[in-house]
């Protein structure tokens, strides 16, 4: 794989997260139980559930990422280079290069009590990851690796994981969209049939 500028690749994925929390924040801060909660069918996940599938990555890999940085670190700024195996599970998240739906592995499975702390929740573990992808500017992104969730002998880069736990949540947020807009398309049917009267 070629080697991508490190500054580079940290701003981008700053600037993504940023967005991905800005969304968060003005969007699905505003919603009210029943949009949390609506699914377009009984096979399909609500807004709510799908932060929860969100939240179970980033119960796992933050504590991990920030373990990294409470660790004396070696300064430096080599550029990253995603390994073959990083790159595959990116590609698999990347809506431009994969639509194919896959089922979440039984630890990321949704698991909704409150719709409105899930909202909080990934809100602060999208604050929480910008801290970490800041902090990370000086560290090495290649030979720095974390366990992955689903098969924990299987380790990644730092850089892998980043830019798969990004690709991932971005793949989410245009399902969240989709949601939205089954809720939107459900709402106008229904106030044309009440226009028509009993």
């Amino acid at each position: 794989m070629s080697a991508i500028d490190k500054k580079a690749f940290i701003a981008d994925l700053y600037q993504r997260t940023e967005t991905i929390l800005e969304k968060a924040i003005k969007e699905y801060q505003n919603l009210d139980q029943p949009m949390l909660s609506f699914s377009a069918s009984k096979d399909s996940w609500s807004i709510a559930q799908v932060l929860s599938h969100l939240n179970s990555y980033g119960n796992y890999y933050l504590p991990k990422m920030e373990a990294i940085l409470e660790k004396p670190i070696e300064f430096s700024t080599q550029a990253y280079t995603s390994s073959w195996l990083g790159t595959y599970f990116v590609n698999m998240m990347d809506v431009g290069k994969s639509n194919k739906r896959y089922k979440a592995a039984k630890q990321h499975q949704p698991i909704v009590a409150d719709v409105y702390a899930e909202v909080a929740e990934f809100i602060s573990q999208q604050e929480r990851m910008l801290r970490c992808i800041k902090a990370f500017s000086g560290v090495d992104l290649n030979k720095t690796k974390i366990a992955i969730s689903i098969a924990k002998l299987v380790k990644l880069k730092l850089g892998d994981v980043l830019c798969f736990l990004i690709t991932h949540t971005e793949r989410h947020v245009r399902q969240i969209k989709k949601i939205q807009s089954a809720q939107t398309d459900g709402l106008s049917q229904r106030a044309i049939l009440a226009s028509f009267g009993p």
